[in-house]
């Protein structure tokens, strides 16, 4: 089964695809930090319960506890905001570049009688 990951280029382009799914070599390779910074950083996180990791694929066993061996897009952005890195720094902004870009959508409101029907 294949995997998608989130890439950065060297020009800082930013490629997300639509279901993330990275280990956490994976993220400490995305965000330019060494492996222990990533798993210290999503070891806190979901001590915290702000967010968590896929534990439909596989696990790992430390002491007592089972961690996620896959983590998705909710605590790559999570660790993104924790560490500090170009490629953490690069991540965010385009995070709040897309979060923040000006989009306007059109809402089709439909006006019906106030009816009930038996």
């Amino acid at each position: 089964m294949k995997r998608n990951i989130i890439t950065i280029s060297d020009s800082g382009m930013v490629s997300v695809p639509q279901e993330v799914s990275m280990n956490i070599n994976e993220i400490a390779n995305l965000l330019g930090v060494f492996y222990q910074t990533a798993k210290n950083a999503i070891r806190s996180i979901e001590i915290s319960g702000v967010a968590g990791g896929d534990y439909s694929k596989s696990g790992t066993v430390e002491g007592l506890k089972v961690y996620p061996d896959y983590y998705g897009l909710e605590m790559i952005i999570a660790v993104a905001f924790r560490v500090k890195s170009e490629n953490a720094e690069i991540f965010r902004d385009w995070l709040i570049q897309r979060a923040t870009q000006n989009s306007t959508y059109t809402v089709l409101t439909l006006m019906t009688q106030n009816a009930m029907l038996n």
